[in-house]
């Protein structure tokens, strides 16, 4: 799989900007707040309809406009394919896969898969469970068309309940509607879990493979799925899962009333990560940290090419001059073999040899060059 042609209208700081592509290795170089980050948020927003950062969409638009378009045509399975977001700050978005509306997120995502790695990501393992659940359900909603569909669902049952919970003292009539939430939502919740237990059984096989090698056997790497509190055992199959979420929703019930919070859901979810048998977050050094995440990014990558026959097209934010020079070197031998982006403030000489293109950044211009 990889991209043809990116185009890019009133997206972020670009006004009107085309490109094409290397089937290979891209470069971007360019200063600091010039788009280099953005024209890569454009590829993995037309892959997961989901910004880089919990944002609005219509922030996404630029400033002075009405309206944004991303347009990239691709190529998967030797079959050329032209996918479009348009977004407005009045309207819904347009979702169009081939000249075709598509009304459906599962009928859109899955078409362009990518894996997206920042600086941001090596805060993953420190901070709170929000950013890994976010990386769990970005990586799934490709691999699984169906649980983007589910996971859009779920969020937007769980913010019309938070109102309710918020609401009900001015209007106790509201709470006549919490029953069939609930009820939505735990049905939603039994497929989220089985979705997310699936795949973190997976990822954990494919981490610790990784891991092994980047640390050259000195360190070990496991990953622990953790949902609901009556849930011991998230691989039981959906139907019990949606019982206990029930059963455990009604027993948090009182509490949601007290705290006019959602308390109870797949929404508090986490992926515990061990380094040596160790909570990473508490004991891991920050070289051992950078290699667990950058193992896990691999891992994804990995497991899309697997489960798909294709390899996803890699996204790389200003990520090498946060690696040392033996996790370089292991990350650009390990993407040979498809299409990566790479941006950078300056370009390695170890990574300008394996560059088909490279680029340049700035204020929202990009050109082809041959030299930095």
């Amino acid at each position: 799989m990889n991209v043809i042609t990116v185009t890019l209208s009133h997206f972020r700081n670009f006004s009107e900007e085309t490109i094409h592509l290397h089937p290979g290795i891209n470069l971007f170089s360019g200063q600091n707040a010039q788009g280099k980050t953005n024209l890569l948020e454009s590829l993995f927003y037309l892959s997961t309809l989901r910004p880089l950062r919990p944002v609005k969409e219509r922030e996404m638009i630029q400033f002075g406009f009405p309206e944004a378009k991303v347009t990239a045509k691709i190529c998967s399975f030797q079959r050329e394919q032209c996918l479009s977001v348009g977004l407005s700050k009045e309207k819904r978005r347009v979702l169009c896969k081939n000249g075709v509306l598509q009304r459906k997120v599962q009928d859109f995502t899955g078409t362009l898969q990518s894996v997206f790695f920042s600086p941001d990501d090596l805060l993953l393992i420190k901070e709170g469970p929000a950013g890994r659940r976010r990386m769990i359900d970005l990586a799934l909603s490709q691999l699984r068309p169906r649980y983007a569909g589910i996971l859009t669902e779920y969020n937007r049952l769980l913010e019309q309940k938070g109102k309710i919970l918020k609401q009900a003292e001015e209007k106790p009539s509201l709470l006549e509607l919490l029953p069939v939430y609930n009820e939505k939502m735990v049905q939603a919740a039994g497929q989220i879990i089985a979705f997310r237990h699936a795949y973190c059984k997976l990822l954990s096989q494919y981490c610790e493979r990784i891991h092994h090698n980047i640390s050259g056997g000195k360190d070990t790497l496991k990953l622990a799925y953790t949902s609901l509190s009556n849930l011991p055992d998230t691989s039981l199959p959906p139907e019990q899962l949606t019982i206990l979420a029930r059963e455990h929703m009604n027993a948090h019930s009182k509490a949601e009333l007290a705290s006019k919070m959602c308390l109870s859901g797949p929404h508090k979810d986490d992926l515990q990560i061990f380094i040596n048998e160790t909570p990473a977050k508490s004991f891991g050094s920050q070289g051992q940290i950078r290699t667990a995440v950058l193992s896990l990014k691999l891992a994804e990558r990995d497991i899309l090419k697997k489960e798909t026959g294709q390899s996803p097209v890699l996204l790389l934010d200003d990520v090498l001059s946060e690696l040392d020079s033996k996790r370089q070197d292991f990350v650009l031998n390990r993407i040979a073999g498809g299409q990566v982006l790479i941006s950078c403030c300056s370009i390695d000489r170890s990574a300008r040899a394996y560059a088909g293109k490279q680029f340049s950044v700035v204020n929202g211009s990009i050109r082809e060059c041959t030299d930095f």
